[in-house]
């Protein structure tokens, strides 16, 4: 019986570790950033509204070895969220978390009175995407005047997405 239980247990314990969230901390070291200067990453909604954005970029650099050809392929991905004046508030980058629990994403902050939890997201340079909960509403790219754009600059690949929330939950 005891076997059985331990068992049960180890199940119920694997169970619990795939489906854990994957709780994303702050990495933003500037105390006092300046306003936001990219409109594709913060467009300034007024008071009371946060802007959730994300930045996926990529550039390849050629390395002339043939053994390697992708070694010059540098790309990476950060979610941000602006307040409503697009001073930026936190940077979380998915890939640094020293993890690789996938989605969703949870963004936990003293100045977020509700939980942000990022449930889907495409990381590809050319067709990024996420969805995210917040508070009492669920925002998607192509819904709640959510977009991304092509952002892309000499050898570099990026876009950057933007979705606007209120910052106390939607109205009942």
């Amino acid at each position: 019986m005891a076997r059985y239980a331990l068992t049960l247990t180890t199940a119920l314990a694997m169970l619990g570790l795939a489906t854990a969230d994957c709780q994303l901390s702050n990495k933003l070291t500037d105390t006092d950033p300046p306003p936001e200067p990219k409109a594709e990453l913060c467009q300034s909604q007024g008071e009371g509204t946060f802007t959730f954005s994300m930045d996926v970029h990529e550039i390849d650099v050629p390395t002339f070895d043939s053994g390697a050809v992708w070694a010059g392929l540098v790309n990476g991905n950060s979610f941000m969220i602006y307040d409503n004046a697009c001073i930026l508030k936190g940077v979380y980058s998915p890939g640094d978390e020293g993890n690789d629990c996938g989605t969703p994403f949870v963004i936990k902050e003293n100045f977020l009175p509700f939980v942000l939890t990022v449930k889907e997201v495409n990381f590809d340079v050319g067709a990024p995407r996420f969805k995210f909960d917040y508070a009492n509403g669920e925002f998607s790219i192509g819904n709640n005047q959510c977009t991304c754009q092509d952002v892309s600059h000499d050898l570099e690949a990026e876009s950057a997405c933007k979705c606007a929330f209120p910052l106390q939950g939607e109205p009942a």
